[in-house]
């Protein structure tokens, strides 16, 4: 058997709405982000600004007619905005799982969080380093994305050994994993995906957290209502208002709680703001890198 890889060069601000367009026809609702390292400069730690958004889809899905659905929603979205064509590639079974990796090096986020993909030799890093190794399979959150990027900061600067956190939409664990590195013992992570809490379960018995952090396959209506004092969210914006507005996510943060929103676009802060206000939370900080937006939200209210 083979699989199909769709891939599609953008830039950060149409990054997300192209996985949301990919997403229904992806193996397992299963997006990849691919950011290569920039050969234009000798610094080690610098990306391109283009990302690679891609897709699999296995052989039994793959036909002219699936292929011509691909091209045909894509010239409605290059109307609206220019995105590019859909590249198709054929990859073997041994090929397909693996095929990304290769451009996906060890990297450094914020001031002590250094990423190690798990198939690299381990590289020189400083004594005080939060070293996360990082195999992502088929699951969202290489680090590589600036939404994922701007988390990464935000849990470095305010998780605290005490805290108790909830990871909402852990993809590969890496944010739930972040904040057990940086001295939490109290992580509880779910994702509705199957393969996403697999490799969050993996990664965190890779890098020895499997103690402090509880992954589930679910819904935030899975559980009770109970303080936590970090909620991380790195989603899309509709997702988050609908879970502020409908699933009544700060009701899950204690009175001295914040809640890390990110995957937002810069025209989508006004309705995500408006959702938080109406929740009852007050925006305190917020983080930008290009046309990406991370907000930092206190509970105005208590439990």
């Amino acid at each position: 058997m083979y699989w199909l890889e769709i891939s599609v060069e953008v830039d950060g601000e149409a990054a997300e709405a192209v996985a949301e367009l990919l997403r229904p026809y992806a193996y397992a609702d299963s997006v990849i982000f691919e950011q290569l390292g920039d050969q234009s400069t000798a610094d080690p730690e610098a990306l391109e600004s283009a990302i690679h958004v891609k897709i699999f889809v296995t052989e039994d899905d793959d036909s002219d007619a699936f292929r011509q659905k691909i091209l045909e929603a894509f010239y409605h979205m290059n109307r609206l905005y220019p995105v590019g064509e859909p590249q198709f590639r054929v990859l073997e079974e041994d090929d397909w799982a693996t095929a990304w990796r290769k451009n996906y090096q060890p990297f450094r986020i914020g001031e002590k969080i250094w990423i190690q993909p798990s198939w690299q030799p381990v590289q020189k890093t400083d004594i005080d380093d939060v070293v996360i190794t990082l195999d992502p399979g088929m699951a969202f959150g290489t680090g590589l994305h600036p939404t994922t990027q701007l988390c990464l900061q935000a849990i470095e600067e305010e998780v605290r050994q005490d805290y108790r956190i909830l990871d909402v939409g852990t993809g590969t664990g890496i944010l739930a994993i972040a904040a057990a590195k940086l001295g939490a013992h109290h992580i509880i992570a779910f994702d509705t995906e199957r393969q996403a809490v697999l490799a969050a379960r993996e990664n965190a018995i890779r890098n020895e957290v499997e103690s402090s952090l509880f992954v589930f396959q679910g819904t935030l209506e899975t559980l009770n209502p109970q303080p936590h004092d970090l909620i991380l969210v790195n989603i899309i914006a509709p997702v988050i208002i609908d879970l502020l507005h409908h699933r009544r996510l700060l009701n899950y943060l204690s009175s001295r709680g914040k809640a890390i929103l990110s995957g937002i676009i810069s025209d989508q802060v006004g309705e995500v703001t408006a959702a938080v206000v109406r929740a009852g939370g007050t925006i305190i900080k917020t983080q930008t890198s290009g046309d990406w937006f991370c907000l930092m939200v206190e509970n105005k209210r208590t439990l």
